[in-house]
């Protein structure tokens, strides 16, 4: 039986156990010690000490992202709000629920003193609050017992309500050092109790519609966003396009929301994507967006060549109605879930399908299975490339050949993306993960361990630059300490590349763009992890085999060269586009 009175650090933390929170990341610091005090007794929940809030904020971005449960950042308020922005903000767009927990160390009752890294806002002091704010959905400034408890009750049913985004708290110490009742008023409610239950269904006259306006097309398309891995909509998704023959793009963040070696898959369209997507997509009559904001980058800067709101059908399917037709003006567009949304829709149009529209479907997939073949989908040369250094082309495609169709790979960003974007054929559905938002280096190590513990039955494997690793390597201690078996592929060209390949383009003028050749393999056997250098086909071939299976963190330090520039995978639509060069 409960206790009539619980403190405030442990009721904090039974209901971060009542809405199903099984990691809490971070670094302990100023009143939050207590909470972290508290997480010693959970059964339930595990904390990861990370060294860097900013890993601890892309774990907690990457585990909400995964399982729709908020993933936990927590620590000192003032710095939570300057390193954790980075995990915070890829939220935001990737529509990850995420928390964010800290305090004002304000020394109660001392807080008018402006005490030192209180962040309360008083004169001669940062204001904490609102530069969290800023970047949440949802701040709170907490004062009273009672008051925290319910606070991050609703905290995660913000995190979790419509579109899912982070949400922040930072807590008084006064806060943090009383009670609350748990039978008698003012009483608290098991957190269940308060969350939203499930999301509005999808009108039956918008489904109707949505599915005349397919039904009357002759050569649709689909692109799909980041919103069908949010919604985790891969199988709906799928089967919309199989019953109707559709063919289906992604957008960069939407990358896997199809697998790329599906019949009806095109790749990803936009800057860096598949010139099958492209002919496709601009050939349509029909486009159904799903789960996307389509950003310049998606639409090469908006080219009328590739969509046009004048000659092709727009359809839309989104979670949040500001979205709808916010780019583009829609015919037709179902407002809700993904998932649901796709669902609902299959089911309209199944005993709709008439003989001569599954001729014209298969007609359709025919067509397409040619179209591949003529552009090389994912099988260019420069993916069978012998060079030492080694193409990054090549190092992609062999890993690609190697991962189950149920590894997860997290992406980085930078000139690597671009190459993963557009050579890395995903072989199953909602494995592949980017940075979505501010697009920074340094995403790839944390979200992959992220994703190991929230799936550790699956293989995670991260990919990214030298620049990026060296950013976040700092999370292999903790990989090490926790004993996270993910695998990182190091493309070490020694420069940042898309800098240098712009000041090469610009007249050869380097400055702050080379970054010297280091062996990140000994690093991080320095810090307790595997480490294996790779500088030649046979030691590539030799080493991905570590890929499946790993049973220890592991990075693949994989010499590549620099002679690789980036606009090569440009599509010629983004620098004919109006943005384009």
């Amino acid at each position: 039986m409960a206790p009539d009175e619980i403190d405030v650090p442990h009721a904090l933390v039974r209901v971060l156990e009542e809405a199903g929170i099984q990691f809490v990341f971070g670094m302990p610091g100023g009143d939050t010690g207590r909470i972290f005090d508290a997480l010693h007794d959970s059964k339930a929940i595990q904390t990861v000490l990370v060294r860097h809030e900013q890993v601890g904020s892309i774990m907690a971005e990457m585990y909400g992202r995964l399982t729709g449960k908020p993933g936990v950042v927590m620590g000192q308020g003032i710095f939570l709000a300057c390193n954790a922005l980075f995990g915070t903000l890829e939220a935001v767009k990737g529509a990850s629920p995420m928390l964010l927990l800290g305090d004002f160390t304000d020394m109660a009752p001392f807080m008018h003193h402006s005490p030192y890294q209180s962040g309360t806002g008083e004169h001669g002091n940062h204001d904490l609050r609102n530069l969290l704010s800023s970047a949440t959905k949802y701040t709170a400034a907490v004062s009273e017992p009672k008051q925290a408890v319910q606070t991050i009750q609703l905290a995660i049913k913000h995190a979790t309500t419509g579109t899912p985004g982070p949400v922040a708290i930072v807590f008084s110490s006064r806060s943090l050092g009383g009670t609350v009742k748990t039978r008698r008023p003012p009483r608290v409610h098991e957190t269940t109790r308060h969350l939203a239950h499930g999301t509005a269904k999808p009108a039956a006259s918008d489904v109707t519609q949505v599915a005349d306006l397919l039904l009357a097309a002759s050569s649709p398309v689909i692109i799909a966003g980041n919103g069908v891995h949010a919604a985790r909509a891969w199988t709906e998704l799928a089967e919309l396009a199989d019953l109707m023959a559709i063919p289906v793009a992604t957008t960069a963040t939407g990358k896997s929301a199809m697998a790329e070696i599906h019949p009806q898959a095109l790749g990803v369209f936009g800057n860096w994507g598949q010139a099958v997507a492209h002919e496709v997509v601009s050939n349509a009559d029909a486009v159904l967006v799903v789960g996307s904001r389509l950003a310049p980058t998606d639409t090469c800067f908006e080219n009328p060549e590739l969509l046009d709101a004048d000659r092709q059908v727009f359809l839309q399917i989104d979670v949040e109605p500001l979205n709808v037709g916010r780019h583009y003006p829609v015919k037709g567009a179902i407002v809700g879930d993904a998932r649901d949304a796709l669902a609902a829709l299959v089911a309209e149009l199944k005993p709709r399908i008439t003989g001569a529209q599954r001729d014209a479907g298969r007609r359709r997939t025919a067509h397409l299975a040619e179209l591949k073949t003529l552009h090389r989908f994912f099988a260019e040369p420069e993916q069978r490339a012998e060079d030492v250094p080694l193409r990054p082309e090549r190092v992609i495609t062999e890993l690609g050949r190697r991962l189950g169709e149920r590894a997860l790979v997290t992406m980085d960003a930078g000139a690597n993306r671009l190459y993963m974007t557009h050579y890395f054929q995903s072989r199953g559905p909602g494995i592949v993960y980017q940075p979505s938002s501010i697009g920074g280096m340094g995403y790839a190590l944390p979200a992959a361990m992220a994703a190991k513990l929230a799936s550790p039955e699956r293989d995670c494997v991260a990919v990214c630059g030298d620049g990026g690793f060296a950013m976040t390597m700092n999370a292999l201690f903790t990989a090490a300490q926790y004993r996270i078996p993910v695998v990182t592929v190091v493309l070490n060209n020694s420069v940042l590349g898309w800098v240098k390949d712009g000041q090469r383009r610009r007249g050869n003028r380097f400055i702050a763009s080379e970054l010297g050749r280091n062996d990140y393999a000994r690093i991080a056997q320095a810090m307790g992890c595997v480490g294996i250098r790779v500088e030649s086909v046979k030691d590539l071939l030799g080493e991905l085999g570590r890929v499946n299976g790993a049973k220890d963190p592991v990075v693949l330090d994989v010499v590549t060269t620099e002679d690789a520039p980036f606009w090569q995978v440009q599509s010629p639509f983004a620098k004919e586009g109006p943005g384009g060069e």
